[in-house]
């Protein structure tokens, strides 16, 4: 533990943090943790991914540099917005589905599911559909991608993204990501982007600091362990499900990984995936009194505080 408790109650009330939950962040986090809590006072930038199915990376880049928008190249997939006269969301570039606004760190998620053109995919809570549109793209149009979501508000918005990207393989249900198991075909891959507190997306959302208590996290970890009992059952024999969560918490990451591991014919795969060149960090395998077996470290978090984005949770589970 870096700060001591009586420090941290004053840095708790300085930056808007309950003192439980930075009290843990102190524990995971240690001597990084005032680098974690300078991390979460900086705004994302904006940021783009590139909709590959109607243009090309150099003339979005042309088109939108001639309105004078300052790009800076991320990853294969996009470019952050360094500087601009105006919203990039009032372009005729967004109207037409040219791109999709999305963040650094979510950008890398689909890309490390990796579906072909011949995959049949489920994105079981697929809202606002950043995601499931990145596969679309990935896949050409081709294959069949289910993309399910319990809340109708959020279905709209993820109906007008598939419509203004040129989506035209994936069908929308508006289905609780359980009723995956009513789905006839075994997916090829599965993407579970589960509920969770959403501690992840503290620079976008400061009352994540103070909102959520352990109550919550655990609440939401029987969820998500009810959500991934369903995509496993669901999965095909040597498929691939990735889970994920914008949470910090391991409580809602490894250790709902770690219960899959205890009752699943189940096996991490290793993820190899990078944030503009700094690797993603290993999941936590020894946290909070709990010792977690070693195949834990194949999870992945990337982490504000070094790789300058949301913190995001990712594990690459593959069914025998």
């Amino acid at each position: 533990m870096f700060v001591d408790l009586m420090k941290l109650s004053d840095i708790a009330k300085e930056y808007g943090y309950s003192f439980d939950n930075l009290k843990r962040y102190n524990e995971m986090f240690g001597e990084k943790l005032p680098e974690f809590i300078a991390a979460n006072e900086t705004e994302n930038k904006d940021s783009i991914r590139i909709n590959t199915l109607k243009i090309s990376r150099d003339e979005l880049y042309q088109r939108l540099t001639e309105n004078g928008f300052v790009l800076k190249n991320i990853n294969d997939f996009g470019f952050i917005i360094e500087e601009s006269k105006f919203s990039i969301s009032s372009t005729q570039e967004n109207l037409l589905g040219y791109f999709y606004i999305q963040g650094v760190a979510e950008m890398i998620v689909s890309p490390i599911l990796s579906p072909d053109k011949n995959d049949f995919v489920i994105d079981m809570c697929a809202a606002p559909g950043g995601k499931t549109t990145h596969f679309s793209a990935m896949m050409q149009n081709q294959g069949l991608i289910y993309a399910f979501d319990i809340n109708k508000r959020r279905l709209s918005a993820l109906k007008n993204n598939i419509s203004r990207l040129g989506c035209l393989n994936i069908a929308v249900f508006n289905l609780n990501g359980e009723e995956i198991t009513k789905v006839k075909d075994c997916p090829d891959k599965i993407l579970l982007d589960a509920p969770c507190t959403g501690s992840g997306v503290m620079r976008k959302d400061s009352l994540r600091k103070s909102m959520k208590s352990t109550h919550d996290v655990i609440f939401l970890s029987e969820i998500q362990k009810k959500l991934l009992k369903a995509s496993i059952q669901s999965l095909k024999s040597g498929g691939t499900l990735l889970y994920t969560t914008c949470s910090l918490e391991p409580e809602e990451n490894e250790f709902v990984v770690q219960w899959a591991l205890d009752n699943f014919d189940i096996k991490l795969l290793k993820i190899d995936a990078d944030i503009n060149g700094i690797p993603l960090e290993k999941g936590f395998n020894e946290i909070f009194g709990r010792k977690l077996s070693d195949e834990i470290l194949l999870c992945r978090r990337s982490l504000p505080h070094v790789h300058n984005t949301n913190g995001l949770f990712m594990a690459k589970i593959t069914k025998s």
